[in-house]
């Protein structure tokens, strides 16, 4: 049965407010948090404290806290995403349809992205993680795009898909691939299947198993 379920690509109000909230902590709070931490360590040790050094100890254990659990639930979280990443480009690879060579795939774990270019079978992988539970996972043959561009490390492919006509990633390979992409488009591959049948072969699977939505583009 088709995947009908419609996936707001755009952030919500909700989602850029805690975006905005958790950039803050990490640019001011985070520092600041961790320069008391330091400092009341050192103070928590000092016996010249006297009654106080009990209060010193529980405020720097206090302060620690502040800094470390959302250190860990940060790491945590790229984990996570990078695991989802990995088991999806992992189940969609294939020695007779996408099997991209080093140096043309990269796994942005920050952003939740994976973009990969087969320079042998013609085939080009893109994953991301929208949000929790929602992940785009296209399939794209050399027919389905129609430009591509490259402004520093942020490599970007124009699609025929209208729910999502553009998608990009920052790589450091990223001119090399718009060099790539300019030479394939003067071969002639012949899968098998379209690139983006093979996948949706594989969505009803991967939904399942990992408990996701991947919607269906036109």
């Amino acid at each position: 049965m088709e995947n009908k379920t419609m996936v707001k690509r755009t952030k919500s109000v909700k989602e850029v407010f805690f975006f905005l909230v958790k950039l803050a902590y990490g640019l001011l709070a985070l520092p600041f948090l961790l320069f008391v931490a330091v400092i009341y360590t050192f103070m928590s040790f000092d016996s010249g404290l006297g009654s106080q050094q009990n209060n010193a100890i529980i405020f720097t254990s206090i302060v620690w806290a502040a800094v470390l659990i959302p250190v860990g639930v940060f790491f945590l979280s790229a984990f996570n995403k990078r695991r989802l990443l990995r088991v999806i480009t992992n189940d969609i690879k294939s020695s007779d349809f996408f099997m991209p060579e080093q140096g043309y795939e990269m796994y942005h774990e920050g952003d939740g992205k994976y973009l990969g270019i087969d320079i042998k079978r013609g085939t080009i992988l893109y994953v991301h993680r929208i949000r929790k539970g929602e992940v785009d996972v296209i399939g794209l043959d050399m027919n389905d795009w129609t430009n591509r561009e490259v402004e520093g490390k942020m490599f970007r492919l124009y699609t025929k898909l209208p729910e999502l006509p553009r998608i990009e990633i920052a790589t450091p390979w990223g001119q090399r691939w718009f060099d790539t992409l300019g030479s394939m488009e003067f071969k002639q591959y012949q899968p098998a299947m379209p690139f983006s049948e093979y996948v949706d072969i594989h969505r009803e699977q991967l939904e399942r198993e990992n408990n996701l939505v991947i919607p269906r583009l036109a």
